[in-house]
């Protein structure tokens, strides 16, 4: 049976017998496990455009992945600093060309050589939905696996974290050292408050998804679809601002949605949005904005870059500079992440450069002496003019998410000629 995730009567009955059904097993650890991968397994294959070669695909990477991670975290052979780095990276690079494959379509066309007919592009051949996401995590246990930080988890636990099917689709990108125990333990919280903070995030969610978010796409840039040299300065501002909440209120409310079911399945999943839009700087901002992604790029990306970089002499004299170069590379990743088109680079270099410019602008702000500028920087008049020019250098940046480079030039010529 396929039903739409959150927003169907099937997928809220399905959901309720399995939240009974775990809650009843609680107290017994092994039968809870099993039963929260099986209907992992199965709520996935629910998915309308999730098949089961889908799943088969996705349990044999599964299955490398943690052989890997399993090798690196208990095997005496691999005792080698230089042994261990080759088979952490083998492990990270079939993950990495397995979610490259099913995400882009250039990659799709050099292996399957070009669009078979009737297709319009290389992009459309395959696709599998939450590649991004379980990609992502099992990375991250190849590298903590690397780096000997985490406890070896059964392999039942290890698929359940990968499966889980609250998160399946868009996240959080949750951590194993912070899913794993609570698989391994029996009922640990108060079933009372589960079922309190679980259904007050769902209604949040639904809230946001079927009221705030219905309200605001009607004015978003590019709907309804027209040319883009009929849009006016002032529909281009309105589009951009409308875009930026209902991305807001729909991913926001797509969270609220996993972690409210996830919270009464008895599982805790991190935080990913904190009141991005009222931070003071960009910085903040992302820090606050889909935050298990943004933590993951710091840890996986950013800072291996810049400890990498460090070994330059003339970088490493130049510790602005290192830390510039290592976010603009970190966000320029995160727009490939996005999409495969030269727009998400632009996207993903313009937030990088923005908070390389910060990072300057605060040093800078450091030196100054003058008592009045120091109250300026301490007063709420600074904090508002924060917001707000950091809220309107995020909408701005959306244009670049919105409008491919061929249409935005186009839009350019409109408004300016």
């Amino acid at each position: 049976m396929k039903f739409d995730f959150f927003f169907s009567v099937p997928f809220w009955i399905t959901f309720l017998a399995i939240v009974i059904a775990t809650r009843l097993l609680d107290r017994q650890t092994s039968a809870r496990r099993c039963l929260l991968l099986a209907a992992s397994a199965l709520m996935v294959l629910s998915i309308p455009s999730f098949t089961l070669p889908n799943l088969i695909y996705l349990l044999i990477l599964s299955i490398v992945s943690y052989l890997f991670g399993n090798a690196l975290i208990r095997s005496p052979l691999l005792a080698g600093a230089a042994l261990r780095r080759s088979i952490a990276a083998l492990g990270i690079a079939a993950v990495l060309g397995f979610l490259m494959f099913f995400k882009y379509g250039f990659v799709q066309a050099a292996v399957l050589g070009g669009a078979p007919p009737g297709r319009p592009s290389a992009s459309r051949m395959v696709f599998m939905i939450g590649v991004s996401y379980f990609s992502f995590k099992m990375i991250h246990f190849i590298v903590e696996s690397y780096r000997k930080k985490i406890e070896r988890p059964s392999l039942l636990v290890y698929l359940t974290y990968i499966l889980l099917f609250p998160s399946f689709i868009s996240g959080p990108i949750n951590r194993i050292n912070q899913f794993a125990p609570q698989l391994n333990d029996g009922a640990s919280r108060d079933l009372k408050q589960d079922l309190i903070i679980g259904g007050e995030r769902i209604v949040r969610g639904l809230f946001k998804k079927l009221v705030l978010v219905q309200l605001i796409h009607p004015y978003v840039l590019g709907n309804p679809p027209r040319a883009d040299t009929a849009l006016s300065l002032g529909a281009v501002v309105l589009g951009l601002y409308a875009y930026a909440f209902y991305f807001y209120f729909d991913f926001s409310g797509y969270t609220d949605l996993a972690i409210g079911t996830a919270r009464l399945l008895g599982v805790q999943l991190p935080e990913n949005f904190n009141v991005p839009f009222l931070k003071r700087n960009i910085r903040e901002l992302w820090t606050n904005w889909h935050m298990s992604l943004t933590s993951w790029l710091v840890d996986y990306i950013y800072w291996p870059l810049v400890r990498k970089l460090r070994d330059v002499k003339s970088l490493r004299a130049h510790p602005v500079l290192l830390s510039n170069l290592g976010m603009i590379v970190t966000f320029i990743a995160c727009g490939m992440w996005h999409g495969e088109t030269a727009n998400f680079l632009v996207w993903g270099a313009y937030h990088g450069l923005g908070i390389s410019i910060l990072t300057v602008y605060q040093r800078q702000k450091k030196k100054v002496t003058k008592p009045a500028l120091q109250r300026y920087f301490r007063s709420r008049t600074s904090l508002v003019a924060g917001i707000f020019f950091t809220f309107n250098f995020f909408a701005l940046g959306l244009i670049f998410f919105v409008l491919d480079m061929k249409s935005l030039a186009a839009l350019l010529r409109s408004l300016l000629f």
